[in-house]
């Protein structure tokens, strides 16, 4: 989950039918301290509108650095880093039991959600990943976020680590075999040790932003 349109409308779906542990992948600094507290406060609006025991923050900043530090993958970022998040949510279903993965994909609306991209995403996950979202477009899920009760003025996500000109037609091996040339599995294992369960939010999130940075 990010503190976007999306995933917020995908986790409300999902959590009709299943138990939820929402899941944020942290992005500071390469996304604004203002970024991290809006979805904060989407967090908080969900947690008044479901059922979940903690939302899980999964550290990402050396991961993503990992992945930026490398040039000729540049075009291939975001997909890299979607990838290494579908690895890292591997290893959180293992610990939590949990059964799938769910994301706010919807075809088509970025770079990284065309059907060949979603495929080559996809491919090799240990758990079925869902996609609640994938046949709607961008009005349909707003005036869902609307009706759901979820809608934030403003959003969060945004990205300081999109490149100019990302891939839309990327296969499989080609994914996989960047991530395990950048070696990005222990790096998922080390943060893994680092994951912030948050249960009442009264946390201190300004502390744990600068330990990240």
């Amino acid at each position: 989950m990010s503190g976007g349109i999306d995933s917020p409308v995908a986790c409300l779906l999902a959590g009709t039918e299943f138990d939820v542990v929402p899941l944020h992948f942290c992005l500071y600094p390469y996304t604004s301290k203002e970024n991290f507290f809006t979805t904060m406060n989407v967090f908080k609006s969900l947690k008044r509108k479901m059922e979940f025991e903690k939302i899980i923050i999964y550290p990402w900043e050396k991961i993503l650095g990992k992945i930026l530090s490398d040039e000729k993958y540049k075009n291939y970022a975001c997909l890299a880093c979607r990838k290494s998040m579908l690895l890292a949510a591997e290893r959180i279903c293992e610990r939590e039991g949990a059964s799938g993965i769910v994301t706010g994909e919807s075809l088509g609306q970025k770079a990284t959600q065309t059907l060949q991209n979603l495929t080559a995403l996809s491919h090799g996950i240990k758990f079925p990943v869902l996609r609640p979202l994938l046949g709607l477009d961008k009005l349909e899920i707003e005036r869902f976020s609307r009706d759901m009760g979820v809608w934030h003025e403003p959003h969060a996500g945004d990205c300081h680590a999109v490149p100019k000109y990302p891939r839309t037609k990327a296969n499989p091996a080609t994914i996989s075999a960047i991530t395990e040339k950048l070696d990005i599995s222990p790096l998922i294992s080390e943060e893994l040790e680092k994951v912030l369960e948050v249960r009442n939010f009264e946390e201190d999130f300004e502390e744990y932003l600068r330990e990240l940075a």
